[in-house]
């Protein structure tokens, strides 16, 4: 009976934890799904979004730091949120880990 009741509760230790992940990680999920949603209603093709993209490229590098990321967030897709929510939807975007968002990373992102 001990060795069953244990056999029953790992698996619902796994479905625990990964449950919990996913609730700690549901602001960044909703927010990317709200980007994706905004960007498929406005009918953004892929120039569209590059051009959205280099607009916001300030300093022309060809990447988006986390500030000139979260600029065009807020203004152009309406989207507020905390900078907490927002580095880690940046993060998201940042394949690579190097502090920045290239196009492609952006439109893999989306």
């Amino acid at each position: 009976i001990v060795l069953a009741s244990l056999y029953t509760a790992i698996p619902i230790g796994i479905v625990g934890n990964a449950f919990s992940q996913v609730w700690d990680e549901r602001e960044r999920l909703l927010l990317l799904q709200q980007l994706r949603q905004r960007i498929a209603r406005a009918g953004y093709t892929p120039k569209d979004l590059a051009n959205i993209f280099y607009t916001f490229d300030e300093d022309g590098n060809g990447q988006l730091s986390f500030e000139e990321f979260r600029e065009l967030l807020l203004p152009m897709m309406h989207i507020s949120m905390p900078d907490s929510v927002a580095f880690r939807v940046f993060e998201t975007f940042d394949d690579d880990g190097e502090g920045s968002v290239n196009f492609e990373e952006f439109l893999m992102g989306i």
